[in-house]
C-alpha cells in the first residue's frame, strides 16, 4: 500500500493520520486501523502482502495477552472501482490491525505530564505486569535469548550503529564508559545471566514496555499493548528487560518516586528476588536503545537526554566528582577552588565570571550597586546559577571533575544543581566553607590588592549573613584553615588523591 492510498482513505472515512517509521495509523472516534509500511530495516521485514498479514495476526495473538478487549481482528483494506475501502467487497490490497480506540487523556505518559498519575495506579500496574511475566511462555529456545553471547550481540549492535552520532548525540566518555562497563559486565557477571535462565526469568516478554504504550483507565482497568511482534529478538528477553524499560521511562520523566515504587511492588509481587543485581544493566541498555533511535531520527535533544540518563546507571567509578563550593562573600571560595584545581585537575566554573558574562560586562569590571541591584538582581541571580549548572553538567558528560564557585545560600540555588545532575547519576558534593567576620575582612582587605573579578564586599557579607540557609547535608570545612589543608580536605571527601 502507498501513501496516496492511505491519504484517500483517510479523506473516505474522516480519519486522523498518524505516521511513524513503520506504520500509518488511522484514528476514527472510536476504531484505530494500524496499517504496516511495505519497508525492510533489517530487524523488520513487512515488504510483502504475505508478511503483512501474517504480522498483523501476529500483532493480535500477541497483544491479546495483556489488552484482550481492544485488539478487534485484522481487516482488511481493499480497491474497488479506484476507490479505497476497508472490509468491504474488493481487491484486498492490504490489512490492518483494528482495535478500540483509548481515551487520549488517560494514556499514562499523559497523565504523567498532567501531573494526573495516582501511586494506586503504579501499584496496580506493578501486579499486572508481575503476573503477565509469571505466566508468559517460556522454554529452550526462548531462554536462549538471554545468554550473554545474544545479550552482547545486542548491545554489540547498538555501539555499531551509533559510532557516527558520538560528539553531537552521545559524548566520547559516555559512548566509552557505557561500552567498556557492558562488556566488563559480561566478563565479570556471566553466571549471573545462567542463573537467570536456569530461574526460567527469560520469557516471551512485552518488549516495548512504556508509558506511551500504556492505558490507565482506573486501577481495575489498566490496557498494555503495541508488544514487538516483528523481532523474536527483541520480544524474548529476562523479564527485567521490559521492567527495565518502564523503570528506565519513569525516570525519563523525573519521577523516581513512581519509579521506586513500581520496582518495589514488582519484586513483591513477581517474587523476584534476584532481578535487582541485573536491573541496572538492562537500564542502560533500554536507556542507550531510546537514544540511539532519537539519533535516527536526528532528534539531538531526546537524544542527549536518553544517552545521560543511560549513563547516569553506570556504577559511580565511571563519573567524574562534581563539587559544590559554597560560602558567604569572603570566605575564600575561589581560592581554595583554584588549589584543587591545581592539584586534582578539576575545572573551576566560577558565578562572578558567569555573571559579567551574561551581562556583556569584563570581568574585572566593578559593579558596586546596592544589594540584589544592577547584574544582582534575583532574576539575574537565577541565570547566572542555571547556566553554571548548565556548564558543568556538559563537563562532567565528558568526564571532567568539576568545581561551582558561588556562595549557593538558597537551597532552591542548590536543588537547581543536584536536579540536573540526577539525570547523570552523579551526587554533587556540596562544601560549605565556613568563615568568621574577622577572616572575611582578612579576605576583603587582600582582595582589594589583587585585580579579582568579585565584587563583594563587607556588607553583602553581613546581608548574606542574614539570609543563608544553611545546608544541613553540606560538607563544611572552616574558612580561616590553611587553603592547602581546605583543598586536601575536599579532596579527600570525593576520594580524588592530590
Amino acid at each position: 500500500m502507498e501513501k496516496w492510498q492511505v491519504q484517500r482513505l483517510k479523506n473516505r472515512y474522516g480519519f486522523e493520520l498518524i505516521e511513524t517509521h513503520i506504520s500509518w495509523v488511522l484514528l476514527g472516534e472510536s476504531l484505530v486501523y494500524k496499517i504496516k509500511k511495505p519497508v525492510d530495516f533489517g530487524f523488520l521485514d513487512y515488504t510483502t502482502l504475505e508478511k503483512r498479514k501474517f504480522y498483523c495476526e501476529k500483532e493480535i495473538e500477541l497483544n491479546s495477552r495483556l489488552s484482550k478487549e481492544i485488539y478487534l481482528g485484522v481487516s482488511s483494506v481493499v480497491e474497488k472501482d479506484g476507490e479505497i475501502f476497508i472490509d468491504e467487497d474488493g481487491d484486498i490490497i492490504d490489512y490492518a490491525v483494528k482495535m478500540k480506540r483509548m481515551p487520549q487523556d488517560r494514556m499514562m505518559n499523559v497523565l504523567i505530564e498532567n501531573g494526573k498519575i495516582k501511586q494506586s495506579y503504579i501499584v496496580s500496574l506493578a501486579k499486572k505486569i508481575a503476573d503477565f511475566h509469571l505466566k508468559a511462555e517460556t522454554n529452550e529456545y526462548i531462554s536462549s535469548f538471554g545468554s550473554v553471547e545474544t545479550n552482547r550481540f545486542n548491545t554489540d549492535e547498538n555501539f555499531e550503529q551509533t559510532k557516527d552520532a558520538v560528539g553531537e548525540f552521545l559524548t566520547a566518555y559516555q559512548y566509552n564508559s557505557i561500552k567498556e562497563f557492558t562488556n566488563r559486565f559480561y566478563e565479570e557477571r556471566w553466571s549471573l545471566f545462567e542463573k537467570r535462565i536456569r530461574d526460567k526469568r527469560v520469557k516471551d516478554c512485552h518488549g516495548d514496555l512504556y508509558s506511551r504504550n500504556i492505558c490507565i483507565i482506573d486501577e481495575s482497568t489498566i490496557y498494555i499493548y503495541d508488544c514487538i511482534e516483528f523481532n523474536e529478538r527483541f520480544r524474548y528477553s529476562d523479564v527485567a528487560s521490559d521492567v527495565a524499560f518502564l523503570l528506565m521511562d519513569l525516570e525519563n520523566y523525573s519521577r523516581y518516586d513512581l519509579s521506586e515504587l513500581f520496582f518495589d511492588r514488582y519484586v513483591y509481587f513477581s517474587k523476584d528476588r534476584d532481578i535487582g543485581e541485573i536491573i541496572n544493566f538492562y537500564k542502560i541498555y533500554r536507556a542507550y536503545v531510546r537514544g540511539k533511535i532519537a539519533y535516527f531520527q536526528s532528534q539531538k535533544e531526546q537524544a542527549n537526554l536518553y544517552f545521560d540518563l543511560s549513563f547516569g546507571y553506570l556504577p559511580d567509578e565511571y563519573k567524574p566528582k562534581v563539587i559544590v563550593l559554597g560560602g558567604l562573600t569572603g570566605s575564600g571560595k575561589s581560592t581554595v577552588a583554584s588549589f584543587i584545581s591545581k592539584k586534582a585537575g578539576f575545572e573551576v566554573l566560577s558565578s562572578d565570571i558567569i555573571r559579567k558574562e551574561l551581562a556583556g560586562m569584563n570581568p574585572h569590571y566593578k559593579d558596586f550597586s546596592n544589594y540584589k541591584s544592577g547584574i544582582y538582581t534575583d532574576e539575574m541571580t537565577e541565570k547566572v546559577y542555571r547556566e553554571l549548572c548548565n556548564r558543568a553538567y556538559n563537563l562532567a558528560r565528558n568526564g571532567k571533575g568539576v568545581v561551582l564557585d558561588a556562595t549557593f545560600i538558597k537551597e532552591k540555588y542548590r536543588k537547581i544543581v543536584r536536579d540536573r545532575f540526577r539525570r547523570l547519576g552523579i551526587e554533587p558534593l556540596f562544601v560549605f566553607l565556613d568563615v568568621d567576620e574577622k577572616t572575611a575582612l582578612e579576605h576583603f582587605k587582600k582582595r582589594s590588592k589583587e585585580n579579582s573579578v568579585s565584587d563583594g564586599r563587607y556588607e553583602i557579607f553581613l546581608k548574606q549573613k542574614e539570609e543563608l540557609e544553611k545546608p544541613e547535608y553540606a560538607f563544611f570545612v572552616s574558612g580561616s584553615k590553611n587553603v592547602s589543608e581546605i583543598a586536601d580536605e575536599i579532596l579527600n571527601r570525593v576520594g580524588v588523591k592530590a
